[in-house]
């Protein structure tokens, strides 16, 4: 029987009224199940790509450093095994918030938990811990800072993107700012700003930059707990604070907590750190051809083979302060890390040190 044209036009009506209402709920849903979808990744799927942002800020991050810097490499293995394959951008520390916050990258880090971020950012518990000092020049003089008008009194500098501790933020009412750490401490070393906030372990690695043209030695940082002048922080990662999100941040999280249970985050972490950059080699200083392994007090101890490796835990003052008159012998506080002796403590005779673990 032939459709009825009237009747057939009266009941696809709804539909013509209704249909593109339905086709448009049914696209929103089909991408908000699509966000859910690639934030949450199926145990038998393959890792998905994920873009994260990042700065330059070593030793922390950089693109110049290995593996991208420890913190890097930190969040890379702690993505990974969430089931992800990050993609790092490095950027301004600005810029970098600001891609998180619009949803360009999934997250950024290692970024200060300041009280402007957790306002409308999710944060991860803390990837490693960092003090926040003031760097000065020797040669202009320590300053003293005893209360909040002391430092008003000052020429801060800062880092543009940086966000600092509360009580260092309240008292300064405006810092002089520098894109960049090395370009901080040109401002410093030129008198242009009295004192230099910076984390210690990162101004100290752009003091003994090459880049960096003044002598490490002319530089210190302010002493003690005041809270004007050190802070004790946190960096984390962070992800705009979602529903989708917020499983995803659980679960690097509970990722986070089992990597640091292992030494393979001791070891992440130790890059951090000065004696992550003391490897030596120990060669034979007197005529036997091995070398001599002593106790504090000189005596021996063990022999070890030429090229035994060591870390250095300790070097002594002569080489990293003012030498004095010279002494009969230089002894240096090393962890062996080869040989029948690996891992033990001992000390050796400075002249047996040579940079470096490479053979001859």
């Amino acid at each position: 029987m032939t459709p009825n044209p009237i009747r057939l036009s009266a009941l696809l009506k709804p539909l013509r009224i209704w249909g593109p209402v339905f086709a448009l709920l049914v696209l929103v849903v089909g991408a908000g199940v699509f966000v859910v979808v690639g934030l949450r990744p199926s145990p038998t799927s393959p890792s998905r790509p994920v873009l994260v942002s990042s700065g330059d800020w070593a030793p922390f991050v950089g693109r110049e450093l290995p593996d991208g810097g420890p913190v890097t490499e930190l969040v890379v293995e702690v993505l990974n095994r969430s089931g992800y394959r990050p993609e790092i951008r490095y950027t301004s520390w600005s810029l970098a918030e600001e891609q998180v916050r619009s949803g360009v990258t999934v997250g950024a880090f290692p970024l200060v938990g300041s009280e402007s971020r957790r306002a409308d950012l999710l944060l991860s518990d803390p990837l490693v811990d960092f003090e926040y000092v003031l760097f000065y020049d020797r040669r202009a003089g320590q300053p003293k800072i005893t209360s909040a008008a002391d430092l008003r009194a000052l020429r801060v500098g800062g880092i543009t993107g940086y966000d600092y501790w509360d009580e260092l933020e309240s008292a300064v009412t405006g810092f002089v700012e520098f894109p960049s750490t090395l370009d901080g401490f040109r401002a410093l070393a030129e008198g242009r700003i009295d004192v230099l906030a910076e984390g210690l372990l990162s101004g100290q690695a752009a003091l003994a930059d090459p880049a960096f043209a003044g002598d490490v030695a002319d530089f210190g940082h302010l002493q003690g707990d005041d809270p004007l002048v050190h802070s004790a922080e946190g960096l984390y990662f962070m992800m705009a604070d979602s529903a989708e999100a917020a499983p995803v941040m659980r679960e690097f999280n509970r990722v986070l907590a089992q990597l640091r249970q292992t030494e393979e985050y001791a070891e992440i972490v130790a890059e951090l750190h000065p004696s992550a950059h003391r490897e030596v080699t120990l060669d034979p200083v007197g005529p036997s051809g091995l070398v001599e392994l002593l106790d504090d007090r000189g005596r021996l101890v063990l022999l070890a083979p030429q090229g035994t490796r060591a870390q250095v835990l300790d070097w002594p003052a002569e080489f990293v302060d003012r030498a004095g008159p010279s002494p009969a012998r230089i002894l240096v506080e090393v962890k062996l890390t080869n040989g029948p002796a690996q891992g033990r403590v001992l000390h050796v005779d400075a002249r047996a040190l040579r940079l470096g673990t490479e053979g001859r």
